[in-house]
């Protein structure tokens, strides 16, 4: 989500005037970003911003803040989440109330998880989530 953001600003002509090449996103710099044009950017074509000119061994790295929280924020990028079980007070539990847009859900699923004997924290057990209204990706197992 960031790199989309990122690839926004680059085509809005907004990079950093230090180092073009340089990518940073504050906390809550998509919001501005978000009007206008910004709206109806492709991920394809923001993701394609950040490439082009680029040599093939050059690598992309930057510094983001970006803060995804619930009823806030629509994700541009990402359709599944794949992360493990974070305790019920980290900010990464924003991001998953946030993908899956609705804190009971995520409340009734770290329930269950927690009666199946799932473990939690960084060590733990990872999981999928796909958003909503998204076709869940096939998962042999």
């Amino acid at each position: 989500e960031s790199l989309f953001w990122c690839g926004v600003k680059r085509l809005r002509g907004l990079a950093n005037s230090d180092n073009p090449r340089a990518l940073e996103l504050d906390q809550f710099e998509w919001i501005p970003l978000n009007v206008g044009d910004g709206k109806y950017f492709s991920a394809v074509a923001a993701l394609k911003a950040l490439v082009a000119d680029m040599p093939d061994d050059e690598v992309i790295s930057g510094r983001t803040s970006l803060m995804i929280t619930p009823n806030s924020y629509k994700f541009k990028v990402i359709d599944h989440l794949i992360t493990n079980f974070h305790a019920p007070d980290s900010t990464l539990m924003l991001l998953v109330s946030a993908f899956l847009g609705n804190q009971s859900d995520v409340q009734r699923i770290y329930e269950d998880a927690q009666v199946r004997g799932y473990r939690f924290l960084s060590y733990g057990d990872a999981c999928l989530f796909s958003r909503p209204g998204v076709s869940p990706l096939p998962v042999n197992l």
